[in-house]
């Protein structure tokens, strides 16, 4: 039998993709078989996902008691799934959430499902990396003061490795009496570095539900996701809301792989990390040596490595069989994880090109032109269920959009159902269809 159009591509790209420097975590390097036969159903003894009370419910307890936390439940739909959960979870219709300008398309979907209006925390944009900052305290302090905040959702750490002070965010929810929902998907491994440098996990923070993708930084295979629940009371109304969005025939591959991310990471985490963090600032000081200036990892998640790209870097590394997680502004993205720690052949290597790398003309940047924070003037729910009209973006200003613009990688919010396009968006929308990121039109009311 012929080999379908999608296999021979994936088996032609894996095959390219020798030196993973990107999603997934564990690199091509499972630490335990996988094969068709073990892609079952729910078969007597393998318990049920939308009421776990045997198998799958034990394997849950034995991670949540890993984490530390009151509840763990297991995600095949990734970290999403979680976020829109734990959203509907917290919210009813109408109530008010705080939220980052820069959070991932999930939380946009989190209002749709649970008609909640967002209120935006203002982010400020640093030129010289051309990146979104994480809020500072007192912008999270001044929008936990507007009237009637019911919930908060922030995400740390971001896709570059950037981090709010989660410890005083939590601490100032707390006080507000808000619950606090933290998108960690980029941060599985957090809490097993705290030793070596790495910034807090929000479960340390103290958090009210943290949503995490093993999938990216630890061992898991990609689409496996957990959520943790911390406050035991929100458990229940948790676990329903997610039966809604869940699928009814999840993967067994997927959840033996979640918990078997977990056994791993609590057997070898530390030791691990503190290999990794000695082969981070190895990459970093061999960055820096050929003048291609990493970002500074202090205060970061450090297994996020980002420097200046150089013109035709892509094509370079990608002729080396090394590929890199991301590009973005003028900046390459590669991803460190624990799989690397064991086995840094593919570090080394990378580290052998860099001076060839380094050879390559600089990109040019210019300033960025960020678009202004949102002006939402509808709830997303009520905008979603209205029919809209497709616009050029150009044409857009003045609209009211009716759909979400979330540009992958890494899905981070551009526009949002029932926000106001200004003519400065309308521009900054024009900007990215020149660069071949969103189509040249939008769906507005």
């Amino acid at each position: 039998m012929n080999k379908g159009i999608l296999r021979r591509k994936l088996e032609e790209v894996v095959r390219a993709d020798k030196h993973r420097f990107h999603m997934p975590g564990h690199k091509g390097r499972m630490h335990w078989p996988v094969s068709g036969e073990k892609d079952v159903t729910e078969l007597p003894g393998l318990d049920n996902l939308h009421r776990p009370s045997g198998t799958l419910a034990a394997s849950q307890s034995r991670v949540a008691a890993i984490y530390q936390v009151a509840r763990s439940f297991f995600l095949v739909n990734g970290s999403s799934v979680g976020i829109m959960a734990a959203m509907a979870t917290a919210l009813a219709p109408g109530e008010k959430v705080l939220i980052e300008r820069t959070c991932h398309k999930a939380v946009i979907s989190g209002l749709v499902h649970s008609g909640a209006m967002p209120v935006f925390v203002e982010q400020e944009f640093c030129q010289d990396r051309q990146a979104w900052l994480p809020p500072t305290v007192q912008a999270v302090k001044d929008g936990l003061a507007a009237q009637g905040i019911k919930a908060a959702v922030f995400t740390n750490p971001c896709y570059m490795g950037l981090v709010p002070d989660m410890d005083s965010i939590a601490g100032l929810c707390r006080k507000a009496a808000v619950p606090l929902i933290v998108d960690e998907a980029h941060g599985a491994h957090l809490k097993f570095g705290r030793k070596v440098g790495l910034p807090p996990s929000a479960i340390d923070a103290g958090a009210d539900i943290v949503v995490q993708s093993p999938h990216k930084t630890l061992n898991a295979m990609t689409q496996a996701a957990w959520a943790h629940v911390l406050t035991p009371d929100l458990a229940e109304e948790f676990q329903r809301n997610l039966n809604t969005f869940h699928t009814t025939s999840p993967s067994y591959i997927l959840l033996a792989s979640l918990e078997q991310a977990a056994l791993e990471v609590e057997a070898w985490g530390e030791v691990s990390l503190n290999r990794l963090a000695k082969l981070s600032r190895l990459l970093r000081n061999s960055l820096s040596r050929v003048g291609l200036r990493p970002w500074d990892s202090r205060g970061t998640d450090w297994t996020k490595v980002v420097f200046r790209q150089p013109l035709g870097a892509k094509r370079y590394l990608q002729g080396k069989g090394i590929y890199h997680e991301a590009v973005f502004h003028g900046n390459m993205l590669f991803m460190l994880t624990m799989s690397d720690a064991w086995d840094c052949s593919s570090l080394r290597f990378l580290i052998g090109q860099l001076p060839g790398l380094a050879k390559l003309p600089p990109v040019v940047r210019k300033p960025l032109h960020v678009p202004p924070l949102p002006e939402v003037e509808h709830a997303p729910r009520d905008v979603w269920k209205r029919e809209g009209t497709k616009v050029a973006i150009a044409k857009a200003g003045g609209r009211i959009a009716r759909q979400i613009v979330a540009p992958y990688p890494p899905g981070t919010m551009v526009v949002v159902p029932g926000q106001k396009i200004s003519g400065e968006l309308s521009d900054y929308l024009v900007w990215l269809h020149s660069r071949g990121v969103i189509p040249d039109w939008i769906e507005v009311l």
